[in-house]
């Protein structure tokens, strides 16, 4: 058979089946040691949420410092200009944790060293001219991988362990950028001024070795941007070891729903992301341990190997072994003579971590007044994916499964995503769990026609502008709640840590989190209700009002009318399509030399075999480019995926609409829709993507017009490419880097 991470979900039911019957957990796999470190006990709730700017520091000092531009003039317009330094630094996240966090960030210059620092607050159609300084030192605090390949100058590849450790590219995520600021991988440079091949500055600047310039004409709706560092085999660790922040774009538009009361503000940002501690008896599970002493992040650098339980064999037969990860030479039936396997090994199939910072806090407490209050999600975790529901605490710190807000009362509406506002404002299904259903999608329907299910799911890299409504709650506590499985959809027990779950320490998990403290990826925040006066204007007066104002956008160009639409261009259109398709594209999984797991992108006529002998359409970022759309033109994609995994693809330079999802048969397999399984996108994805949910199984069809950006000087072509330089990739940042992430040039 085939080994796959799908049948964790299998090891996970015979796990729990093991636990109620008494059984000792070795019946079921043999002991072994595991280099996978379990974060220190950090108590929930014990801190206030870092807000923007020194205002909102918690107690420990802890805030997102909001950068001060310097204007100028810059090729004739005014020009908001920020000079910035990637610098490592150490800060301390919690007084529990046994010691500061080391990281990596951005620093505006002269202003505080702060994680997830220099936010920019930035308007529409007033550039932005930045200044990005690497002041890095050449030795990792995360585990790198010498194994992982890099494009370089000459149309081949180079191993990354080669070249500094301490390169940096700075990628605006949903940016309309020009390819020459848009941070791509091969643009990466050091301090010393060593540049990637496809590394050039702004036209008109001339900064110092060590220092790039960076364009964005800022030409784009309101929107939560954000901007992390993109360096070619190395963007899962520097993105990881902090070099991240927000980028929130503002207009006119956006501005008068705050100043007539539609909206409240420009809204609270709440960035998720699951890091891993190194405990103080780190040597005691991972005794090969290098990079940072207690309280620095953790990060996997052994690769797990199976066997991975085959469940033809019954469960207490003893013969069990327990990897993380699928691995080349266990596929009995397809046997590969695999490299040795390379120490350290960074380039894992995914890292899931078991505590959850919000804005750079574990388990942070976020007080507000009984009203209406906007909130600014960003799923920036590696891997993981977030399902939120709210609801209220029941025992301390827990929530009360049969008290969430409910839509009649206090609604959660979602009003936007990463490419801005939504057509319609949608009241959130809160408190519906995760549905657990395989095979993948979810078969039920929501009254407008699309897959529901879900309260709101975030992929990595997604975004979802949301209003809560707090009337009448004063004195309450909420808990924000998250219960999607890691890995997406299909999940590994051990990437899961909540209050009572199984002790799981045989596996290569973490012990029994006790009540009151993490590790925990479940219970992310509270949110706690202050007294005072609610809203004068009731919630459904509201929501017609953004039903009204929302629809005009898309109507008077505020946002970009959707390109395929029905009854007008606020209206997306029918299903099934049925018109042009540009380009058939497909999600793929292999193994490399070493017999690792790799997922890569490839086209529905790039068929090979993989080094298993099985077939794959997989193509790497080094291979010659296959998407290379017109400037100017609206393509048609189906995007097949052949894997296990949800994939949060993300584009580069353009935002796209979801047409529709529908199966295929990936067995065979057949590149089409099978009729009759065509639905719309769910109703928080109808308006403009530019990371969008694949589920396994499905053809996901989008469309998009490859527009580039006005600037006011010439954009040379690439000298790698020849064309205007972007990428499209998988956003689960290990996916990315081995090796799902393709070019995309724009010609």
């Amino acid at each position: 058979m085939k080994f796959s991470r799908r049948q964790f979900l299998k090891m996970s039911m015979l796990a729990g089946a093991v636990a109620g019957s008494g059984l000792p957990a070795t019946f079921l796999f043999p002991k072994r040691a595991y280099a996978f470190a379990q974060s220190p006990r950090i108590p929930k709730f014990a801190n206030g949420l870092p807000g923007l700017g020194p205002a909102g520091a918690n107690a420990l000092g802890n805030y997102l410092p909001v950068a001060t531009p310097a204007s100028q003039k810059f090729e004739g317009r005014l020009t908001d200009v920020y000079r910035f330094s990637a610098k490592q630094f150490t800060q301390t996240l919690d007084a529990s944790l046994p010691g500061p966090t080391t990281f990596w960030g951005y620093v505006q210059n002269g202003g505080a060293q702060q994680y997830l620092g220099g936010v920019i607050i930035a308007k529409r159609n007033r550039p932005v001219l930045l200044y990005m300084s690497n002041r890095l030192p050449n030795k990792s605090i995360i585990p790198t991988d010498p194994t992982q390949m890099t494009v370089n100058g000459k149309g081949g590849t180079t191993m990354v362990g080669s070249l500094p450790v301490n390169r940096i590219t700075t990628h605006v995520h949903g940016g309309l950028t020009p390819w020459i600021s848009d941070g791509i991988p091969a643009a990466w440079y050091t301090p010393t001024g060593q540049r990637g091949p496809s590394f050039m500055n702004v036209p008109g600047t001339s900064p110092a070795p060590g220092t790039a310039t960076h364009y964005y004409p800022c030409q784009q709706s309101s929107r939560l941007l954000w901007y992390h560092d993109h360096g070619d085999g190395i963007t899962r660790i520097n993105a990881y070891a902090g070099l991240a922040s927000a980028f929130l774009m503002t207009d006119d538009f956006e501005t008068q729903l705050i100043n007539n009361g539609t909206l409240p503000d420009l809204g609270i940002p709440l960035i998720l992301q699951d890091k891993g501690f190194v405990p103080e008896n780190i040597y005691a599970s991972d005794p090969t341990w290098q990079w940072g002493g207690p309280g620095s992040l953790w990060y996997p650098h052994i690769y797990e190997t199976p066997p991975i339980p085959d469940f033809t064999v019954s469960p207490l037969s003893n013969t069990y072994g327990s990897g993380r990860w699928e691995y080349g030479p266990a596929d009995d039936e397809n046997p590969m003579i695999p490299e040795p396997m390379p120490t350290p090994v960074s380039i894992v199939p995914e890292a899931f971590f078991d505590t959850t910072l919000v804005n750079g806090a574990p388990y942070p407490v976020l007080t507000l007044p009984p009203k209406r209050c906007r909130l600014r999600v960003l799923n920036g975790s590696q891997a993981r994916f977030y399902h939120l529901n709210f609801y209220l605490e029941g025992a301390p710190g827990e929530p009360d499964f049969t008290k969430p807000l409910r839509p009649a009362t206090n609604p959660v509406i979602q009003i936007g995503t990463e490419g801005g506002f939504l057509t319609q404002p949608v009241v959130l299904s809160n408190g519906t769990p995760c549905p657990m259903l395989n095979p993948y999608p979810v078969s039920n329907a929501d009254p407008t026609g699309g897959a529901s299910g879900f309260c709101l799911l975030l992929g990595p890299a997604e975004r979802a502008d949301l209003l809560i409504d707090l009337n009448g709650l004063p004195g309450a506590n909420i808990i924000v709640y998250n219960d999607a499985p890691a890995p997406f959809p299909g999940g590994d027990a051990r990437n899961e840590y909540f209050t009572g779950n199984l002790d799981l320490t045989e596996l290569g998990g973490a012990p029994q989190t006790q009540p009151g403290f993490g590790p925990n990826t479940r219970t992310l925040m509270k949110i706690s209700v202050a007294g005072g006066i609610g809203d004068t204007t009731p919630t459904s007066t509201v929501l017609a009002q953004l039903s009204s104002s929302l629809k005009n956008a898309y109507l008077t160009g505020e946002q970009p009318p959707l390109l395929y639409f029905g009854a007008d261009e606020s209206v997306p259109g029918p299903v099934p399509y049925t018109g042009k398709v540009s380009r058939q594209l497909t999600l793929n999984e292999d193994y490399d030399e070493y017999g690792r797991l790799i997922q890569r992108l490839g086209t529905t006529t790039s068929l090979s075999a993989n080094n298993q002998g099985l077939p794959t359409w997989g193509l790497g970022y080094a291979d010659r480019p296959t998407e290379k759309p017109a400037a100017g033109a609206t393509e048609v994609w189906e995007v097949f995926n052949l894997t296990g995994d949800t994939h949060p693809i993300h584009f580069h330079l353009v935002n796209l609409q979801v047409i529709q999802r529908a199966s295929f048969d990936a067995m065979t397999p057949i590149f089409a829709p099978i009729p009759g399984t065509e639905r719309l996108p769910d109703a928080n994805e109808r308006g403009w993507k530019e990371t969008i949910r694949m589920n396994p199984g499905e053809v996901t069809t989008v469309i998009a017009k490859f527009d580039l950006p006005v600037t006011p000087f010439v954009v040379p072509p690439s000298p790698r490419t020849g064309g205007h330089e972007y990428v499209w990739h998988c956003h689960i940042l290990e996916h990315e880097e081995h090796d799902m992430m393709r070019p995309l040039v724009v010609i």
